[in-house]
């Protein structure tokens, strides 16, 4: 329960504080100026990492363990997030970033983080004069790498989130919960983060979110291997993080080999490179999710291999990457012009009038149909709802009182952070373990597989532009199919899979409002309320009978669940 939890408080803390961050940009000095590095043409806030980082920082200090290493880590992130706070404002010197990253990578590396196990060491533990350094130099060079690759709208986030959703899925695979709490906690910040940064942005990290979103993924993927799952191949990190270091090995080599200092900025990044080559914004981010993805299938596949195929593996993708490009220089290629927009929504599926509003019924439908049952199963779970008959009735008058009265903006808010929990928590309820049947898994998983084509055939048909396919859809597509692929563990991707259906679903809907869908907006309502019911109860979701969690002990308020 505290993993789901995690995820849903710092998701939350992030939506909400986004928008009071992006208004008050100005006054706090953090409007990222255009210029001829960048691809914006106006200035626009670069407060959204600080937004992230508290909400991931708030929810630590909350959920997780206050005790060693993991003490050391909030320290420390709360060090790179001083610096990039203060560099977002000011424009701090290089030299300063680079001392504020030395003290908080020193401090947690004495505290006992830090690469114990090498590669073609053997099983014991390499000499400290070399892992010491070593370690140093990993985690300042992801921290940098992810900086310097934050230049497209949602691309060093959404390359972390990626990263740390491996992270998560591996610790928790082994009940390292901790460190799942903790990566989960991240994953929800950046969320949260995108939903205003997926292009056109309105918001940037600035220096303190990818900052502090590498430094923490470093740490992160370091402590998996040395302290979690120990048999995972050392080396797993360099995969978990592939590109941000093939790009800033590649444009640093460069700079060098032509003279210039590593750190002068210019266009080599990969994002750049892809830019020049034709691609369009959006495209470029795709296609860098896309090669990411490939990082990290090859780091699953290859978790338990020996030193040498991880680490070939690793250089034979930077090896392909690279040979592209150098072909595409030399050649001259140019990736196929995009057709006019106007064109876009031109094509066979179009010719048929009928399957626009037959998408549109059957994801209003089969959104409602699985929020009853969503109700149905809690109400058959838990006795507080169905020995608590007046309790059931007022949320059900609540629900409907708040659909007629709240405006539409406002509504359509709640509505959708209802729809959010929900679909996170059907991950544990909905499930064949639960209801002891084994066609449960398959059975939801067949309903949201065919709910997600319907979606994707409807954006197709869509007669207007409002709606269309955006890098933060190849995001929640990747997290899709490797829900499926995955789909016989049971956290985290279970629930990311039913979130992110769902949530697809609802914003499709929300963004054709040609009708009110007063029904689905209440039992939205109620099967929110529900949820919440249950979390402010402190029931252990994992548990078979789900008894009430007593380590919980901020939810003792809720005393005599039963």
């Amino acid at each position: 329960m505290e993993l789901f939890l995690s995820f849903t408080l710092s998701t939350l803390i992030s939506v909400l504080l986004m928008p009071f961050l992006i208004k008050s940009a100005k006054y706090l000095g953090m409007l990222d100026e255009p210029d001829e590095r960048k691809v914006h043409t106006k200035a626009i806030p670069r407060c959204g990492g600080l937004g992230l980082s508290f909400a991931t920082l708030t929810t630590i200090l909350i959920l997780a363990p206050l005790e060693q290493p993991f003490s050391s880590l909030l320290v420390g992130g709360a060090i790179i997030v001083l610096f990039g706070l203060l560099d977002d404002i000011f424009n701090l010197n290089y030299k300063w970033k680079f001392f504020g990253q030395f003290v908080a990578v020193i401090f947690v590396i004495y505290q006992g983080i830090y690469l114990r196990f090498l590669p073609f060491f053997g099983l014991d533990d390499a000499p400290l004069w070399i892992t010491y350094p070593l370690s140093f130099i990993f985690v300042v060079g992801v921290t940098n790498a992810v900086n310097l690759s934050d230049g497209l709208d949602g691309l060093a986030a959404g390359i972390m989130l990626m990263t740390l959703a491996a992270v998560a899925f591996f610790a928790d695979y082994v009940g390292g919960k901790d460190l799942a709490l903790i990566a989960l906690a991240i994953i929800g910040g950046i969320l949260g983060f995108l939903r205003f940064n997926s292009h056109p942005a309105v918001v940037f990290m600035g220096d303190t979110g990818s900052q502090f979103i590498g430094f923490m993924a470093a740490f992160l993927c370091i402590y998996l291997v040395e302290k979690v799952y120990v048999t995972l191949n050392p080396a797993l990190p360099l995969l978990l993080l592939g590109l941000p270091v093939l790009d800033t090995l590649m444009v640093m080599s460069q700079r060098i080999y032509i003279g210039k200092s590593p750190f002068s900025p210019d266009k080599r990044h990969i994002h750049h490179r892809l830019l020049a080559l034709g691609f369009s914004h959006a495209e470029a981010v795709s296609c860098i999710y896309a090669l990411q993805s490939v990082f990290l299938l090859a780091a699953f596949v290859l978790r338990y291999q020996s030193d040498l195929a991880v680490l070939g593996t690793w250089g034979l993708i930077c090896a392909a990457i690279l040979l592209f490009f150098f072909w595409a220089t030399k050649t001259g290629w140019l990736v196929r012009p995009e057709r006019d927009p106007a064109d876009r929504r031109r094509g066979v599926l179009r010719r048929f009038d009928w399957l626009y509003w037959a998408c549109r019924l059957y994801i209003e439908f089969g959104l409602l149909i699985y929020l009853w049952v969503m109700i149905l199963a809690m109400y058959k779970s838990f006795k507080l709802f169905s020995e608590s008959e007046p309790f059931f009735l007022a949320s059900l008058v609540v629900s409907a009182l708040l659909v007629f009265l709240f405006k539409r903006p406002l509504l359509n808010s709640i509505i959708k952070l209802c729809v959010y929990i929900t679909a996170t928590f059907s991950g544990f309820i909905l499930t064949s373990d639960h209801f002891n049947n084994p066609f449960i898994d398959i059975s939801v998983a067949a309903y949201l597989t065919v709910l997600m084509v319907v979606i994707f055939v409807g954006i197709r048909v869509t007669r207007r532009n409002v709606f269309s396919f955006s890098t933060q859809d190849l995001l929640i597509s990747l997290f899709a199919v490797a829900a499926v692929l995955l789909s016989d563990t049971p956290f985290p991707v279970n629930f990311l899979f039913k979130l992110l259906c769902l949530a697809y679903g609802v914003e499709y809907l929300f963004n054709f409002p040609l009708r009110s869908y007063k029904l689905l907006k209440m039992s939205a309502l109620l099967a929110g309320f529900m949820v919440f019911s249950v979390l402010s109860r402190g029931y252990d979701a994992r548990s078979e009978v789900f008894a009430p969690e007593t380590s919980l002990s901020y939810f003792t308020i809720f005393a005599d669940s039963l």
